[in-house]
């Protein structure tokens, strides 16, 4: 049951880097509108316009991506710290797309911005949630040998070995 919220967490960022690398793309004017006169060079891609003062959220993206490697990689106090930097990054692009000039629709830039935003406090809020009950990377590797002992010799000396045990260590076995 733990494994669906990771799974819904991995779609959830990897939708908020695309609209905010999106909304980097896109104009975020309306066709058919005029965007506010510029002060200075705003042309980042030939043919699209952004408005003066435009944030730009390839950053953002990029901590999308990182923290989707995080999520898998960390637990417990890190992966709820890694959720609360989530919800606060989401809730920075949140506040850029409501305080930036610009038409509000899905299609333009601040329509994206707004929506990976969105995307991004979810996921947090999702991380800091189930941060205790998600699976981990080598969480197999974790658990005491104790209790891992099967009564075949076989098996447990496979699993000695991915444990880091030598076999060879008492002498050998016949």
């Amino acid at each position: 049951m733990a494994k669906r919220p990771l799974w819904i967490i991995a779609v959830l960022l990897l939708g908020a880097a695309a609209a905010l690398w999106g909304a980097n793309g896109v104009s975020w004017h309306l066709a058919g509108t005029s965007p506010p006169e510029p002060r200075g060079p705003v042309l980042l891609n030939p043919g699209v316009v952004m408005a003066p003062g435009s944030p730009s959220f390839t950053a953002v993206a990029w901590l999308g991506l990182a923290s989707l490697a995080g999520v898998f990689a960390v637990s417990g106090w890190m992966r709820r710290l890694l959720g609360a930097v989530i919800v606060v990054a989401g809730g920075w692009v949140c506040w850029q797309g409501f305080r930036t000039e610009g038409a509000f629709d899905l299609l333009t830039g601040r329509g994206l911005a707004l929506l990976g935003g969105l995307l991004f406090l979810a996921a947090g809020v999702l991380i800091v949630r189930y941060a205790a009950t998600l699976p981990t990377m080598g969480a197999r590797h974790e658990r005491a040998n104790a209790a891992r002992r099967s009564g075949d010799l076989d098996k447990d000396m496979w699993d000695g070995l991915s444990d880091g045990e030598d076999p060879t260590a008492d002498g050998p076995r016949t």
